[in-house]
């Protein structure tokens, strides 16, 4: 006869109450996700800033007050770059308007188009997703007059809520260690703080490098299409310099509209603007990337791909921006407390 035997999983109380926990604190964190997101922004800007605020310390010069000059000075140059820009911004999306019928409707058919190119190649329902996810938030933003005021309204006071927080983390740096010794165990207490500054410091890196590498491929796309002769050459050259924050993906999606614009006009044109956008990206990873990002944690160009999807599927534009970074810091994370417990064994024996 056959022997049956029968397996029992006892599971402890502790056990369901830890699931519980976690459980919860996953759904508080989803509730607070707009405060984290001011939160982690925060920190990128207190990593771009924090060598000012060591430089000063180091001179004896006030951080804040330091701090306060690179606001200044920032906000001086993006407005000096914005009155430069706005200009001829504005006369092509005059010309777009008139040509194309609509910012909205060439948008949203742009992404329609990648869309379907990605299904053609057979990419999965989640690359779809996120281009769904793309193309909803460009309707939004689009859509309606009302809807575009009070979006930019909420950006203006989130942009105030971050300068606030991220002035407060660099001058105040001290007030993490006092805020970890009341909610993690002494033994902890001094890994943490260093894990935060290591976190922010790895996120100013890849944040300063980012601004670098985006206004120079900007600047080579404005050259390279203006010599082409490729329509609305600014506008094309800074949505390229901006989605170089989507590494491996971003420089993908830039060359949609250039070709779309192109094409139809002149396919050889299109041809050439294809091979000189496939020029600048290998100059950009063989000599612009290793020399600008070299202090920066580079991701794994899959863990960077998933990321991404993620992040559009979930959270639309806002998702995609963000989730490279927030991949990045929680990747330093990991590794640094596999560290932190590879010394301790070490230390124990």
């Amino acid at each position: 006869m056959a022997s049956h035997q029968v397996q029992r999983i006892s599971i402890s109380t502790g056990t369901i109450i830890r699931t519980i926990m976690c459980l919860v604190v996953i759904g508080v964190l989803w509730m607070i996700r707009d405060i984290l997101l001011y939160l982690f922004v925060a920190c990128l800007l207190a990593g771009v800033l924090y060598p000012l605020a060591r430089w000063a310390k180091k001179y004896r010069v006030p951080p804040g007050l330091a701090v306060i000059v690179a606001y200044i000075v920032l906000f001086g140059l993006l407005g000096l770059a914005l009155s430069l820009l706005i200009p001829g911004v504005l006369e092509e999306i005059r010309g777009l308007l008139s040509t194309h019928g609509g910012t909205r409707e060439w948008v949203v058919d742009a992404v329609k188009s990648v869309q379907g190119m990605l299904e053609g190649f057979g990419l999965n329902r989640t690359l779809q997703s996120g281009a769904q996810g793309l193309t909803g938030q460009f309707q939004q933003i689009f859509g309606n007059v009302f809807g575009t005021i009070t979006y930019i309204f909420g950006g203006i006071v989130g942009i105030l809520i971050v300068l606030v927080l991220s002035f407060y983390l660099v001058v105040e740096d001290s007030a993490i260690k006092d805020l970890f010794r009341n909610i993690i165990p002494p033994e902890y207490q001094e890994f943490a703080s260093q894990l935060v500054w290591q976190v922010i410091d790895k996120l100013g890196a890849w944040f300063r490098g980012q601004m670098v590498l985006a206004l120079i491929i900007g600047i080579f796309y404005f050259i390279a299409f203006a010599i082409i002769g490729v329509p609305y050459a600014l506008l094309l050259a800074i949505l390229g310099g901006l989605l170089e924050f989507i590494p491996y993906i971003g420089p993908f999606v830039a060359a949609i509209p250039a070709l779309l614009l192109t094409f139809p006009d002149s396919p050889l044109r299109a041809l050439i603007v294809l091979i000189v956008m496939v020029l600048i990206q290998q100059l950009e990873n063989n000599v612009i990337v290793p020399k600008i990002m070299q202090k920066a944690v580079g991701l794994n160009p899959i863990i960077s791909i998933v990321a991404f999807l993620v992040g559009a599927s979930l959270f639309g534009i806002v998702g995609a921006i963000f989730a490279i970074p927030i991949a990045t810091a929680l990747s330093v994370a990991f590794t640094e407390f596999l560290r932190f417990r590879r010394e301790r064994k070490e230390l124990a024996i």
